[in-house]
């Protein structure tokens, strides 16, 4: 595995515009998810820039055949910007994910138990995080991994291991940043 240090922000969260803890990271204890197996170890779920969380909530609106207008306001996309910084593992880069054992096409044709099984190896190592290619972009059709991360990537916080604590910096509630 490569390490490097994620040091950007803000970092962007998709959550529901009910929650009343933006930095809850139960729900993927609970259920899991690309980097986190379910009852596992809690991961914070952020996007690496406005672009990547607006194809994340495009994503969901997609899987879920939605419509913004089909669901209740509570319940409806919000924004979080979050700060933090840490030294994570590089599943972004080419270099990056050869040294972690996977193919080029990361993230296409990967299984959440592979990325989980990877995942906990690395967490209990004391690893912070995972900076990766973002599945929910690939899925939308743009798979070219060029240019600064931000625009394609997504973070995985690891909080019980990250030697920073996320930080709420805003809470943005309406869905302009969504159009």
């Amino acid at each position: 595995m490569l390490l490097v240090d994620h040091i950007h922000v803000p970092l962007v969260r998709v959550i529901r515009a009910n929650w009343k803890d933006a930095l809850d990271t139960s729900f993927s204890r609970a259920s899991g998810g690309r980097w986190n197996a379910a009852n596992t170890h809690a991961v914070l779920y952020v996007s690496c820039s406005m672009a990547v969380a607006r194809a994340v909530a495009l994503d969901v609106f997609r899987i879920g055949a939605l419509r913004l207008e089909d669901l209740a306001p509570e319940v409806r996309p919000a924004l979080a910007e979050i700060d933090w910084a840490g030294r994570v593992v590089d599943m972004a880069s080419a270099t990056g994910i050869a040294a972690a054992g996977f193919r080029a096409s990361y993230p296409d044709r990967y299984t959440h138990s592979r990325t989980q099984s990877a995942s906990s190896i690395w967490f209990q190592a004391g690893v912070e995080g995972v900076v990766c290619r973002s599945a929910s972009v690939a899925r939308l059709g743009s798979g070219t991994w060029t240019g600064p991360h931000e625009t394609w990537g997504e973070t995985a916080i690891f909080t019980d291991n990250a030697a920073l604590t996320p930080t709420l910096r805003r809470l943005r509630r309406g869905q302009a940043w969504l159009r």
